[in-house]
């Protein structure tokens, strides 16, 4: 394939304009988020708080993301997607413009910190799933598989790579206020962006609101007998909850105490091995872009997550630093190919009308099992107990694999952009007409 023509199917979703502004959105909120990561600590210190402090923030935040996410999802199915985003967009604004103002006035306190981050994970549970059932309302099934790497790209870029930099340097340079007052703008511009959605344009097959919405409607029961009745569906849920549980705690709590006590690294190293994995995302995002999806879609996507998975079984005995990077390679690259994957397949297998619950249950299923994995990391410090957390997080992710390969036809899934025959069932068998209907 030519580069001129790599770059055109990777660029494709980009010549519609409500996607663009979508996208723009994204990537001015996400760069903010960034910024937040870093200087999250700083600003904490700056008025006198410590470590529990700093825990109390960070976990009013992730108490928002999953008390919120279900309720996200209900959002997204009943009211227009846009404007669920564009709400909750503001919601940030307006929790971190009163933290600025607060820091202002001298009146700035820890409990003011508590509070805004439960309103930013809540905003972020609600706003997500939307923007991930929104997706497909804008741009063609064919252009969705090169519209996630896009945002995979964007959200590599911004999240892990200029966003904490800039973070770094606002926070050397300037105070707490600025950080603030940053993060508040990028969610005020971002909310401009969304609302700037307009109709659809010509030729595009969504509705006329720009937003697919279904006739009436779904009860949430409705909602989960399509889950439960999509074999597949459910069953790559629980694998990739279940691979969060066994990986998520060895990696955020665990590898930073190898790197420092049994390979002499500082977190120099562990910011290199994480900008590295952000590296290896940002060129998987781009390459699968420019690359035509395979027939076997969901076969790939399922051997992707597993590749991504595996090396965590080796970095537990590596003898140096440096071998930690390859394997920190391979787990960018392919988790970001399985992760692009995954929400294709879901954006083109799952009807609009449950779309935004189906995602918000497969976002709990990761958020709630991440705080769970770091307490069972936490359990034990002992030599073979870390062995065994690190051994068994990426072996049974193969064992998992080779099982689900064998108990589900992923065969049945078609890859975006595939016409299905007239009649055919979306997903594993079920008709959108009756997810709708209910019956």
């Amino acid at each position: 394939m030519s580069l001129s023509r790599s770059l055109s199917r990777s660029l494709a979703p980009l010549r519609t304009r409500n996607y663009r502004l979508l996208l723009l959105g994204y990537l001015i909120s996400m760069l903010g988020d960034g910024v937040w990561l870093v200087a999250l600590p700083w600003v904490a210190m700056e008025m006198g708080g410590g470590s529990s402090e700093l825990a109390m923030v960070v976990g009013a935040e992730s108490v928002g993301l999953i008390s919120c996410v279900l309720v996200g999802g209900a959002l997204a199915d009943r009211f227009p997607r846009k404007r669920v985003i564009g709400w909750s967009f503001a919601a940030s604004f307006v929790a971190l413009a009163a933290l600025g103002l607060l820091h202002l006035g001298g009146r700035l306190q820890v409990w003011h910190l508590v509070g805004a981050a439960f309103v930013l994970g809540a905003a972020a549970a609600i706003s997500g799933p939307a923007a991930d059932a929104f997706t497909p309302d804008l741009v063609s099934e064919d252009d969705l598989h090169a519209a996630n790497a896009l945002e995979s790209t964007v959200r590599s870029l911004a999240m892990r790579m200029v966003g904490p930099a800039l973070g770094g340097v606002l926070i050397a340079l300037l105070d707490a206020f600025s950080v603030i007052a940053l993060n508040a703008v990028t969610f005020g511009v971002a909310a401009v962006c969304v609302a700037l959605i307009g109709p659809r344009a010509a030729g595009c097959t969504v509705p006329e609101t720009g937003v697919a919405e279904p006739a009436e409607p779904v009860p949430y029961r409705q909602a989960l007998r399509y889950l439960f009745g999509e074999r597949w569906l459910w069953i790559l849920i629980v694998w990739s909850g279940a691979v969060l549980l066994l990986q998520s705690g060895p990696r955020q709590v665990l590898l930073p105490f190898l790197i420092s006590d049994r390979l002499g690294g500082d977190a120099r190293d562990y910011g290199l091995l994480i900008g590295v994995t952000g590296v290896a995302a940002v060129i998987a995002s781009v390459l699968l872009g420019a690359r035509k999806p395979p027939r076997d879609y969901a076969r790939w996507m399922l051997l992707a997550w597993t590749a991504g998975a595996a090396p965590l079984a080796l970095m537990v005995f590596a003898p140096s630093f440096w071998v930690l990077l390859p394997m920190g390679v391979a787990y960018g690259f392919f988790s970001t190919v399985g992760n692009v994957f995954w929400a294709t397949l879901v954006q083109t297998s799952v009807p609009s009308a449950v779309r935004g619950r189906i995602i918000s249950i497969d976002w709990l299923g990761s958020l709630a099992l991440v705080p769970l994995s770091a307490v069972l990391a936490g359990v034990g410090t002992g030599r073979e107990f870390v062995v065994c957390l690190f051994v068994l997080g990426g072996t049974l992710p193969v064992l998992m694999t080779l099982l689900t390969l064998r108990w589900v036809d992923l065969s049945a899934l078609r890859p975006p952009g595939e016409v299905a025959d007239a009649g055919a069932p979306v997903g594993a068998g079920t008709q959108p007409t009756s997810v709708v209907s209910g019956s």
